[in-house]
């Protein structure tokens, strides 16, 4: 019964990935003798060429449409629902005759639909991630990656059904490790793929010749308990999501907060966010740091870097908000009381310039 239900559940585990492929192999292993009859009596009727051609075919047409940036994406979001049913399917052919009983077949198929399920959105939001990257040819690794993870694996479970469902589990278990910061990773590029091809940009309503600095009442505790009771008044507040942050221990990437200066601490800024159990405030000196604008793929990026102590953060802005980011690394650099890289701007001129901030471009 334990070989059974490892060779079950680790097919669930394997259609997450790649349904038709995971077919396809069982159906040809059967085909071909490979799988123990006397031990999995149902799986008799999987090894039918007719659904041996059918995967095949499915699977190669899988196969192109996998390689392709967002067509990928656009292939997982419809199999949504197809490869969860898939694996409750391939459970119910598995188990078919097995003395479970109903509670348990159903508890099993269940479990499958679950398994199949998590995997699958595990593999989407990666490759949704991956897609956020301008050249193909990541995109073409991680299939074929993914491929040869499901070869291997099925030939593990056909050969020792407890240890390939325990490697599916441990593959199954690092990747959750990771999940929130993958769930991060996922929530940001979306929100940033949005905006991109939208043109549209989520800025506060605020006249055109000042910045936002208004502050909830729990963003102004978290300035206070950070930085002390002066810093409740901020210069100005802007919405952004979090990127690399090196020589910050409390600031992860991927986190959408709003960067703060307050207005008596020219030298400070400050990171607010909000995390699913805590609130987290980072204060980020601005001492010796250089500051400047770079342009990616989805975003437009405030960049602050200190070589002394390794300080080097990246905060995200929207693609529409190049204008805003522009202002804010020549605000900074007047405030600071240094040129802006390019400006021309003499410090005296830099120090004294007039903010005049333009509501972001619409593309």
């Amino acid at each position: 019964m334990l070989p059974l239900i490892s060779l079950t559940l680790g097919l669930s585990f394997l259609s997450g990935l790649n349904l038709y492929l995971a077919t396809f192999l069982a159906s040809f292993a059967v085909s071909q003798g490979w799988v123990d009859a006397a031990l999995y009596p149902a799986l008799a009727g999987l090894g039918h060429p007719a659904i041996m051609i059918v995967a095949l075919i499915l699977f190669l047409v899988e196969f192109i449409f996998d390689k392709i940036p967002w067509v990928d994406s656009l292939w997982d979001a419809v199999h949504t629902i197809v490869r969860p049913l898939g694996a409750v399917g391939l459970s119910l052919v598995v188990t078919q005759g097995a003395a479970l009983g109903p509670v348990a077949t159903t508890v099993l198929a269940t479990t499958s639909f679950l398994l199949a399920l998590g995997t699958h959105l595990t593999k989407s939001g990666l490759r949704l991630l991956i897609n956020a990257s301008p050249e193909p040819f990541t995109n073409i690794l991680a299939s074929l990656a993914e491929d040869v993870v499901v070869v291997a694996l099925m030939v593990l479970l056909i050969n020792a059904p407890v240890t390939g469902f325990a490697a599916c589990l441990a593959l199954l278990a690092g990747t959750w490790m990771v999940l929130p910061r993958l769930l991060r990773l996922v929530k940001v590029s979306i929100f940033l793929v949005w905006k991109k091809y939208l043109g549209r940009v989520a800025m506060p309503d605020f006249p055109q010749t000042v910045l936002p600095s208004a502050l909830t009442v729990e963003q102004e505790t978290q300035l206070i308990e950070k930085v002390g009771p002066e810093a409740a008044v901020a210069w100005w507040a802007v919405p952004c999501v979090s990127g690399k942050a090196s020589g910050l221990p409390g600031l992860r990437p991927n986190r959408f907060g709003t960067l703060v200066a307050p207005a008596a601490h020219p030298g400070t800024l400050v990171f607010l966010s909000r995390g699913w159990f805590r609130r987290h405030a980072v204060r980020v000196s601005m001492a010796g740091a250089s500051i400047r604008q770079e342009s990616g793929f989805l975003s437009e990026n405030l960049v602050i870097h200190r070589a002394d102590d390794g300080l080097h953060l990246v905060l995200r802005f929207t693609r529409g908000e190049g204008p805003l980011v522009a202002r804010l690394v020549q605000g900074l650099h007047s405030r600071l009381g240094l040129a802006a890289p390019g400006s021309g701007l003499s410090r005296e001129a830099a120090a004294t310039e007039v903010w005049d901030v333009p509501r972001p471009l619409q593309h």
